[in-house]
């Protein structure tokens, strides 16, 4: 999947979970820069075609072990030691990229190092993604108005 996409997913996600957080600005920051990152193994993606990820991309393949919940478990306990606080964002966001990516014709390798493949029917960049993504672009601004207008 895109970015944008990603980015519209993972704030749909935040919004059912903001109201149950401590620290609700910590949390959507470190949701919306774990679904950025699985990402980052590619030359080709927004973040990903900048020079410093590039060694990054030397050693690993896109969609390989970045693109697992192996990878996703590791961080967030690593993360859960110095910073809890981020910790569970971090998982969110980055669980949601895998579980978008789970959808597309490429699929992801969700428990590296098992070679299981989990893929679907949706085509990167394709219709039904465009269709999803401006979708959400409405389904997350009514759940905006709504619990601000409920408060």
């Amino acid at each position: 999947m895109m970015l944008k996409t990603h980015v519209m997913i993972a704030l749909f996600v935040v919004l059912f979970f903001i109201s149950f957080v401590s620290h609700p600005f910590v949390f959507v920051l470190s949701v919306l820069v774990a679904t950025v990152i699985p990402d980052l193994d590619s030359n080709t993606s927004s973040y990903g075609r900048h020079t410093i990820f590039r060694p990054l991309q030397f050693f690993v393949r896109h969609r390989g072990i970045i693109h697992s919940f192996t990878t996703a478990v590791v961080l967030s306990l690593l993360l859960a030691i110095k910073w809890p606080v981020i910790s569970f964002g971090f998982f969110v966001g980055y669980s949601i990229h895998l579980l978008s990516d789970s959808f597309t014709k490429e699929g992801i390798q969700p428990f590296w190092p098992l070679h299981f493949k989990s893929y679907g029917p949706l085509v990167t960049g394709g219709r039904i993604e465009e269709s999803l993504f401006f979708l959400l672009i409405f389904v997350n601004a009514f759940i905006f108005f709504i619990t601000i207008i409920l408060r």
